[in-house]
């Protein structure tokens, strides 16, 4: 769960701010003025009347000329705003549209500034080949969500180790991208440096956000149609593909996505392994107390930002945990019945219920989204077993970056890279498993 907590948040806050970016410059480009205003913050529509909104368009379309594309919106994150910046290609010249959200998702700024190269691409791991493996385009997905993804191959095999890998809380890319980071192109790069092939995908709430926009459709969602739908339509189809070992499929989730790899393992039932990447086992209002009250200590602000989120937000935690909150009753902007789906998946359960099935679990040690709490349940659950391997990291966060002291929300919006170890240990158990 990404952004506002931030890595908890991004499944709760179904609102996309890209989307809502585009869609308050196409209500400027169509002069619907008081339309586009009306998603404005306070202090912006005090700032901002129609009228004044009306004549800041009108006057730069009568310089620029009118915006004849909008590129893919971009999103990062300044503090506790969100932001969206979209290539507007005007009559006369490209700029860069800059959107700013604050934590209730109300627009709080708006800018045009000087058009950043598009092409330049964010550095590849320092751990990656680019010589070793290659890339193809495939469509996967349960029926009626096809969804694009990206099959990444090591050169020289003959029949490769395939890790499918499965999206934390959120509507994700393919990539998996935070701020300025890419932690599933990270792994499909490393992994395939080291003779693995990886396919990620987009998410069915990004690929398919226009559907979600249907209040039926969004406050339906379960992590059983969200992920495991997906995952098991992934390995299906990816058991027939040349050059793939049908026998050696592992699938590689992390955050939410580790929560649901044990799910995907008794559904299908043939899987060589799980990798489960600092998943959850706790219950859900456990969890996002934990993390608030991290947050508060840390980082006040956007602890105001919470609070300002949910005004009931202790007492909703306290409902969530004593069973009394109702199906259609919400915490942080989502149903208690997502929730709900969440605290049923019990991971470390039923990893006990497979005892055949071969297990990594990964763990940062500075994580404050999924805590040692959630990694002693697993500890616990595979006791013993000889097919499961545990590993913390000390000095690792949520998305497995390295860092000292308290991990802080700040650090998702700084570039890095997913740590090295992490690629060789998940290289290296996938290189011992037999085939199953």
């Amino acid at each position: 769960m990404l952004r506002l907590l931030p890595i908890l948040l991004a499944t709760c806050g179904w609102g996309d701010v890209k989307e809502d970016a585009r869609k308050f410059l196409e209500l400027c480009q169509a002069s619907k003025f008081a339309e586009a205003r009306a998603e404005f913050g306070p202090k912006m529509a005090e700032a901002l009347t129609t009228e004044k909104l009306a004549q800041l368009w009108q006057g730069l379309e009568k310089q620029l000329g009118p915006i004849t594309e909008m590129g893919e919106p971009r999103e990062d994150r300044v503090g506790v705003s969100r932001r969206a910046k979209i290539r507007c290609q005007f009559k006369t010249t490209a700029l860069d549209a800059l959107v700013s959200f604050d934590p209730q998702g109300r627009i709080e700024g708006f800018f045009l500034l000087p058009a950043a190269d598009e092409n330049a691409k964010k550095p590849e791991p320092p751990y990656a080949d680019p010589s070793k493996y290659v890339e193809e385009e495939v469509v996967v997905g349960a029926e009626g969500w096809p969804l694009a993804g990206t099959l990444t191959r090591p050169k020289g095999v003959e029949k490769a180790p395939l890790a499918i890998l499965l999206h934390g809380s959120g509507p994700h890319d393919r990539d998996e991208t935070i701020g300025p980071n890419a932690p599933f192109r990270d792994l499909a790069h490393g992994l395939a440096s080291r003779g693995m092939a990886v396919l990620r995908f987009e998410k069915r709430t990004h690929a398919h956000k226009e559907r979600y926009a249907d209040p039926k459709v969004r406050d339906a969602v379960a992590v059983q149609d969200e992920v495991v739908d997906d995952a098991l339509a992934a390995v299906a189809r990816a058991r027939s593909w040349k050059g793939i070992d049908p026998d050696r499929i592992v699938v590689l989730g992390h955050s939410l996505g580790g929560t649901a790899a044990p799910m995907v393992a008794k559904q299908d039932g043939r899987l060589a392994g799980v990798v489960l990447l600092a998943a959850s086992a706790r219950p859900a209002a456990e969890m996002v107390r934990d993390q608030v009250d991290h947050i508060k200590r840390v980082d006040p602000d956007r602890a105001k930002a919470l609070a300002d989120l949910d005004s009931n937000l202790d007492d909703r935690l306290a409902r969530m945990k004593s069973g009394e909150a109702k199906d259609d009753e919400t915490l942080l902007g989502v149903p208690v019945r997502y929730w709900k789906t969440m605290d049923a998946a019990h991971p470390d359960r039923l990893l006990a219920e497979l005892p055949t099935l071969p297990v990594l679990v990964l763990q940062g040690g500075r994580d404050y989204q999924v805590t040692e709490a959630d990694f002693d349940l697993f500890r616990r659950a595979l006791d013993g077993r000889p097919n499961a391997t545990l590993k913390l990291y000390p000095d690792l966060n949520h998305g497995f970056q390295p860092g000292e002291g308290k991990a802080v929300p700040a650090e998702y919006e700084k570039p890095g890279f997913v740590d090295v170890r992490v690629i060789d240990d998940v290289a290296a158990w996938v290189r011992s498993l037999p085939p199953r």
